[in-house]
């Protein structure tokens, strides 16, 4: 079978919307693609939609979710996508549309014998796992049974932390408590694989007086990141888990902002090298592609603009972070499923990176959609750190693909 473009399309009338977006929103937290207007506002503009309709709901989707109602059955755009779908399920001779039933209303092409669900006691949870059932592959439980403790488990991954070594080495460990004061960082652990063990069991061993070079660290948790050193680290046993209490204190030396930061290159903004940073950064792009400012001949400004956007300064390889390219698809190809472990896996990198290189100091928004295999969808804001009181600091917007 080729490969569609969304996991799912769907398809209602605009009374209807609360309960479609509702499932799109789920759909999408947890890395399906999914066709929903208004996920789409940008990629809509301009298209002829009765033609790009008619793809979508024939051609681009594994399946399609239509919300039945009193509503669709008037609706001109609701009877065009579901005649659209009907072709795609009599071309293919198997199931397809995924009815919900709003109402009783009667909607024509969808025949009675056809299996469905009722949106009503059925809550939307127990729909998006009948969904994610049939997008699996996995049989089906009778929709008002209970959600399995191991399906949970799968559908929302849990929170993590990140600690990156300074050889580059990401370790993304489960967390259950988390105190962040004005200079030390104490978390719980669960440590979920051996590798995970053997990296605290390592600070652990080295902890007291001067922590070597390789167990400084830098951490990030949601929108928050820091540069830590292990303080104290201890491990606790009982008959159901092992928990690992950690304090990390903040490395002040390294939270001090880059003096680059505050300087201009030929005629190049601190702000506009901070952009090109967060491109590189959320969306892999290179110099090569993005810096019109001075003749690409010229070697010594190539370098020179190179230094500032990735880190070729001495006061970057103190850090330890230099940004060469985006950790974003390297990523992916380790971590890459379950898609809702890896969104999450990703952001924790992404803020880490964005912070700790000064490119911004508050992050404002991050989302990220997998399209597919191949495409990461960002969104991000960001307020770059303030330099002067007296002086509001710009934001940084990035929109657009990182290929994976």
């Amino acid at each position: 079978m080729t490969e569609k473009q969304y996991d799912v399309a769907l398809s209602f009338a605009g009374e209807d919307r609360p309960y479609a977006e509702q499932l799109a929103n789920r759909l999408q937290a947890e890395g399906y693609s999914v066709f929903y207007d208004e996920f789409e506002r940008a990629q809509l503009w301009g298209k002829d939609l009765y033609v790009h309709f008619s793809s979508v709901y024939k051609d681009q989707a594994r399946y399609c979710v239509i919300f039945l109602s009193e509503h669709y059955a008037q609706k001109l755009w609701a009877q065009h996508e579901l005649q659209n779908a009907q072709a795609r399920a009599f071309q293919e001779n198997e199931e397809y549309i995924l009815p919900i039933r709003i109402d009783d209303t009667e909607i024509p092409g969808i025949l009675p014998t056809v299996g469905y669900l009722d949106l009503d006691p059925t809550n939307m949870e127990e729909i998006y796992q009948a969904l994610v059932e049939k997008l699996s592959g996995t049989a089906s439980q009778p929709v008002n049974a209970n959600i399995s403790t191991l399906t949970a488990a799968e559908s929302d991954p849990g929170e993590f932390v990140l600690f990156h070594t300074e050889d580059g080495k990401p370790y993304f460990i489960p967390f259950q408590n988390m105190h962040w004061g004005a200079t030390e960082i104490s978390l719980e652990l669960l440590p979920a694989s051996p590798d995970e063990v053997a990296f605290l069991r390592s600070l652990r061993n080295n902890r007291g007086g001067i922590v070597p070079i390789r167990n400084r660290l830098a951490f990030a948790l949601w929108e928050e990141a820091a540069w830590v050193s292990p303080r104290e680290i201890s491990q606790a046993t009982s008959s159901s888990q092992t928990v690992w209490k950690v304090v990390l204190e903040e490395d002040s030396r390294r939270q001090q902002s880059n003096p680059l930061d505050d300087m201009a290159f030929n005629n190049i903004s601190p702000d506009q090298i901070a952009k090109m940073r967060a491109r590189r950064i959320l969306l892999d792009e290179k110099l090569e592609t993005v810096s019109p400012w001075f003749d690409q001949s010229d070697l010594i400004n190539q370098r020179m603009l190179e230094a500032f956007i990735g880190g070729g300064s001495s006061s970057y390889h103190e850090t330890g972070l230099q940004i060469l390219e985006s950790p974003i698809p390297q990523l992916y190809q380790s971590f890459g499923q379950p898609a809702g472990r890896f969104k999450k896996f990703a952001r924790l990198i992404s803020v880490l990176y964005l912070k700790l290189s000064n490119t911004v100091g508050d992050v404002l928004q991050l989302d990220l959609r997998l399209l597919d295999s191949k495409r990461l969808q960002v969104r991000f804001k960001g307020r770059r750190p303030q330099q002067y009181t007296n002086v509001e600091p710009s934001t940084i917007q990035v929109d657009g693909i990182c290929p994976l």
